[in-house]
């Protein structure tokens, strides 16, 4: 398979569904103006919200590419938005799990001396490894929205894949936030597994040392906006590079292996920096792929909808009637 070649079997280029052009500027211009009203009420509003909302608003009304770019990513603003909204559904989760996932680390993951793998790298930092976790954990989501734009510009039809698995695979985490919260392994360390303190303030945990390693407050600043400290599993740090790969899987090697190795580097660096248990990372992997299937399934079936219109059966025509026989009389 050539690797720059759309497959013939993917879901249809116009399979886009059922909003015309008029109403679906008028629906991003409404959900962009609720967003930033609710953030501005919450006292949350950020630059980027004022300009990502305008452009999804804006752009629509121009037509064409503009118009096609902003339905096909519309999917990725509206994770955006609900991942925005986690802060008003804390109160909704059941009881944060603190000691659970740690005691079935040592079980199943067991790190050297008896250890979990993000307590045993902690003590065997480096500054190199520092570095390039930082860079790509710091970097997870401008993976998927630089993919985004290449496959757009490609007319790719594995776009809008990647952007609604973006969003299954995101509701699925925030789901996963709220059935089972748990804390991360910075919080076990810190504060033990007792009765998790729902005011902690979130942190960076080992990121920091990448941000004294450069000089920034990137990641400081990040962590003191998350929404909720206890989200733990799944890892959407590792679910979102798996969605990116499902997205480019069928372009070929030349696209499957940056990729696959980029959500490697993820899964560790998530481990490493402090942030998630192994099977956090797991359970990460397992909704990327879920997401992704539900996307593929979805505009499969949305684009065999659309491409299968009503067939009109016209009335067999009639039997020309028998000839008459000839009378022997």
């Amino acid at each position: 398979m050539k690797g720059d070649r759309p497959p013939s079997s993917d879901v249809p280029a116009g399979a886009t569904g059922g909003l015309g052009a008029h109403a679906f500027a008028v629906l991003a211009v409404s959900a962009g103006v609720l967003h930033l009203t609710g953030m501005a009420l919450a006292g949350c509003l950020r630059t980027e919200h004022v300009v990502v909302d305008v452009l999804v608003a804006t752009l629509p009304w121009l037509g064409g590419r503009a118009l096609e770019f902003v339905r096909g990513a519309f999917p990725a603003w509206i994770f955006g938005a609900l991942y925005d909204g986690q802060r008003f559904l804390v109160g909704l989760r059941g009881p944060v799990h603190t000691g659970d996932l740690e005691s079935l680390e040592l079980r199943w993951f067991p790190a050297p001396g008896g250890t979990s793998w993000p307590r045993w790298w902690q003590s065997h930092t480096w500054a190199p490894l520092d570095l390039l976790t930082g860079l790509g954990y710091a970097t997870y989501l401008a993976e998927v929205g630089v993919m985004a734009l290449v496959l757009f510009a490609l007319r790719s039809p594995r776009f809008r894949t990647l952007t609604w698995a973006f969003l299954f695979a995101g509701v699925l985490g925030l789901v996963g936030y709220l059935l089972y919260p748990a804390a991360p392994p910075w919080y076990v360390a810190a504060h033990g597994p007792g009765p998790a303190n729902p005011l902690v303030t979130p942190s960076a945990a080992g990121a920091l040392r990448f941000d004294s390693l450069v000089g920034v407050g990137y990641f400081a600043s990040f962590y003191s906006r998350n929404p909720n400290a206890f989200a733990a599993m799944p890892s959407l740090h590792a679910a979102f590079p798996v969605v990116v790969t499902f997205a480019v899987w069928d372009r070929g090697w030349r696209w499957r292996v940056p990729a696959a190795a980029y959500a490697v580097l993820i899964g560790f660096s998530a481990i490493y920096l402090d942030h998630h248990w192994v099977l956090d990372v797991v359970a990460g992997v397992a909704v990327g792929l879920a997401g992704s299937a539900l996307a593929w399934a979805a505009l499969r079936a949305a684009g065999a909808a659309s491409a299968s219109p009503a067939v009109a059966v016209a009335p067999a025509p009639a039997s020309p009637e028998p000839a008459e026989r000839e009378s022997d009389a």
